[in-house]
């Protein structure tokens, strides 16, 4: 693809930072534009509309949003729907209005049904049920991302068309995360309580049963899809594509925390607290979508990702969001 100017939202979050990397080392053609919260609150329609007039995008990646883990989502749902849906539906309609090119959009896999559908899951599979009580305003407020961008696919045509890609990953971790215990996903929020607990010489306290099972996506394989699908040659109006590793990569909690747990070299107890929830059970995703875009796509070992972001972790201690 020719030259483009590519404006990404949440420039300066967890995938946000890895693109930034993962650009200047593919030593990209095209010119990015991160933007933060600084650069304006994208869920007033003026400020979308001020910065997509100063930029001029030909290509927008959309991966700003309001999210926390499993027990945070329970308690925000109803502020998480609201403020979601207001960014992601100003971003969109400003696609629209700008003549954008490209719109990637990036959604997950936690969104889907907890109930009636069969694994692993398909993108066909999204809108087949509610989604788990958790996370459902969080849900609701992708999912209708993922509604809005292909309606838009759908009625652009010929000068005005645009391409909408919509991605959904797994579980992502990496080095930027959020680690702060109270609201971070499950890697970064295990990282610091292993972290925590051997520099204490406390034991190791871990919500839910540990039996739960889930796949994780090293945050920088997905910059790599999201830079491959801004130069994708395809007639498609709208793509939808779960970006995750083979089903064989599936883990349960507690095998995630003993390797973390290995990589920290700690040897206090383990004690797992089941009295809090273990959110939904299991989401098992394959790689067989993306395969179908890049065949020869390959996958960050979980083992190798951990490593290099609890690296990061231990060096970056006093910097990182916590």
């Amino acid at each position: 693809m020719k030259y483009m100017k590519v404006l990404v939202t949440g420039g300066y979050g967890l995938v946000g930072h890895s693109l930034q990397r993962i650009t200047k080392m593919s030593k990209s053609n095209h010119e990015f534009v991160f933007l933060s919260r600084k650069d304006g609150d994208l869920r007033e329609i003026s400020n979308v509309d001020e910065i997509f007039a100063k930029y001029k995008p030909d290509i927008v990646i959309h991966l700003a949003s309001c999210v926390g883990g499993v027990y945070e989502n329970m308690s925000k749902n109803y502020s998480y729907l609201i403020d979601n849906l207001r960014i992601n539906t100003n971003v969109v309609d400003a696609c629209s209005r700008f003549g954008i090119k490209r719109l990637i959009s990036c959604l997950s896999t936690c969104i889907f049904p907890e109930k009636g559908i069969s694994y692993p899951l398909t993108s066909d599979q999204l809108h087949n049920g509610l989604p788990h009580e958790s996370n459902i305003g969080y849900a609701y407020s992708k999912r209708i991302l993922h509604l809005t961008g292909y309606l838009l696919s759908e009625s652009c045509q010929n000068d005005s068309k645009i391409s909408v890609i919509n991605l959904t990953p797994t579980n992502l971790y990496g080095e930027y995360d959020n680690y702060n215990i109270k609201s971070s996903h499950v890697i970064p929020g295990l990282i610091h309580k292993t972290f925590n607990a051997k520099n204490e010489k406390k034991d190791l306290i871990v919500f839910g049963t540990g039996n739960a099972l889930r796949q994780f996506l090293y945050v920088d394989d997905f910059s790599r899809v999201i830079l491959r699908f801004i130069d994708f040659e395809t007639d498609k109006n709208e793509i939808s594509c779960i970006v995750s590793p083979p089903e064989k990569s599936e883990v349960s909690i507690k095998t995630l925390i003993e390797t973390i747990k290995n990589n920290f070299e700690y040897d206090g107890n383990i004690v797992f607290d089941d009295t809090y929830s273990d959110g939904q059970y299991k989401k098992t995703t394959t790689d067989s979508e993306l395969k179908q875009y890049f065949p020869d796509f390959t996958f960050t070992e979980l083992q190798d990702g951990l490593k290099n972001v609890i690296k990061y972790f231990i060096e970056n201690f006093d910097l990182i969001r916590k």
